[in-house]
C-alpha cells in the first residue's frame, strides 16, 4: 500500500460529549484491519441506465496497466483483493445519493496525507463499470497540482483554474480513459490540473465557476460528480465551494488523523453540510 503519510500525529481521546457528536454523524467505520475504505449508508436506490451523446468529443488518456498498478489504482486491474472494498463503497454511495436526490460529492480529509485522491480515483474507476452511471471526477485541489494526473498517466492536462474561469470548453478540458482491457468504462469523464493556483478559494467562490459548472452539468448530464478537494483544516477551499456540492465523503488517515481533527472538521463544516460517511484509509 502506498505510503501517504509524511509524519505521524499523536491521537488523543475526546470527551464523551464531543465523541458522541461525531459518532452521531458517522454511521459506521471500516473494520480496523481493512487497508481501504468502506462506506456507511443503507436503504437506497440505483440510477437507471441512459445514454449521453455529448461525451463523444472528449480526448482520451492512454491506459497503461503497469502504471496504474504502480500508482495503486487497485480498482483498475483488480488483482489486489482490497479492490472489493471500493466496490462496496461505490454501490452504497450511489444508493445514498439516489435516495436523497443528490449528485455532487466533495471528497476531502481533515489534513493532507490521508489518501483522499487515492480514494477518489479508485472510487471513480469502480463507478465506471456501472454502464448506466455517468460519472465526472474533477481535481479541485489546485494547491497541490498533478497528483491525480500522475496517478492516471495523463500528460499536460491543463489548468483547472483556466477551465473554471471559462477559458476551456467542457469537452476540451475533460478527458476519458482510452480503450483498455481493464473494463474501465467510457462513462467516466475526468478533469485534471497541472498548475498551482495561489488564489484557489477565490476562484472556487467566483461566479464564473458557478457558470462553468452549471454548463458542465447541463451538457454532460452526469449521474454523479466527485470533487477531489483540498483538506478542510489546511485551507478554506472546501468552505468556499460549499454551494457546489450536496454532501461530503471524509477520508481519515489511520495514523495521521486525530480525534481532535475530526471534531474540528465537523465544527467547520457545520450542521447543514451532510456527511455521507467517514472512510478510514490505512487502518491498523
Amino acid at each position: 500500500m502506498k505510503e501517504y503519510v509524511s509524519r505521524r500525529r499523536k491521537t488523543t481521546r475526546l470527551g464523551k460529549g464531543a465523541r458522541e457528536k461525531i459518532l452521531s454523524r458517522i454511521t459506521e467505520l471500516v473494520p480496523r484491519d481493512s487497508p481501504v475504505p468502506a462506506i456507511l449508508t443503507q436503504n437506497m436506490t440505483f440510477p437507471a441506465p441512459r445514454v449521453v451523446d455529448s461525451w463523444n468529443d472528449m480526448a482520451h488518456i492512454s491506459v497503461n496497466e503497469a502504471l496504474l498498478d504502480r500508482n495503486l489504482v487497485i480498482t483498475a486491474n483488480r488483482t489486489d483483493p482490497a479492490h472489493s472494498a471500493f466496490e462496496v463503497l461505490r454501490t452504497r454511495l450511489l444508493l445514498a445519493l439516489a435516495e436523497n436526490g443528490w449528485k455532487r460529492v466533495a471528497i476531502t480529509s481533515p489534513t493532507d496525507g490521508c489518501g483522499k485522491t487515492f480514494t477518489a480515483v479508485n472510487l471513480a474507476v469502480a463507478m465506471s463499470r456501472y454502464e448506466g452511471c455517468h460519472t465526472v471526477l474533477l481535481d479541485m485541489d489546485m494547491r497541490r497540482p498533478g497528483n491525480m494526473a500522475d496517478m492516471l498517466g495523463a500528460r499536460a492536462p491543463g489548468s483547472m483554474a483556466e477551465f473554471l474561469r471559462g477559458g476551456r470548453a467542457v469537452e476540451t478540458h475533460l478527458l476519458r480513459m482510452g480503450q483498455n482491457l481493464l473494463k474501465i468504462g467510457p462513462n467516466l469523464a475526468i478533469g485534471l490540473n497541472d498548475r498551482v493556483e495561489s488564489y484557489a478559494s477565490e476562484i472556487l467562490k467566483h461566479a464564473d465557476t458557478t457558470r462553468v459548472l452549471d454548463r458542465m452539468m447541463s451538457e454532460m448530464k452526469p449521474d454523479v460528480v466527485l470533487y477531489d478537494m483540498p483538506s478542510v483544516l489546511s485551507h478554506d477551499d472546501v468552505l468556499a465551494f460549499r454551494h457546489h456540492f450536496d454532501a461530503v465523503l471524509l477520508v481519515s488517515g489511520g495514523s495521521v488523523t486525530s480525534a481532535e481533527d475530526l471534531a474540528e472538521v465537523v465544527r467547520r463544516m457545520g450542521d447543514n453540510t451532510p456527511l455521507l460517511g467517514v472512510v478510514l484509509n490505512r487502518g491498523e
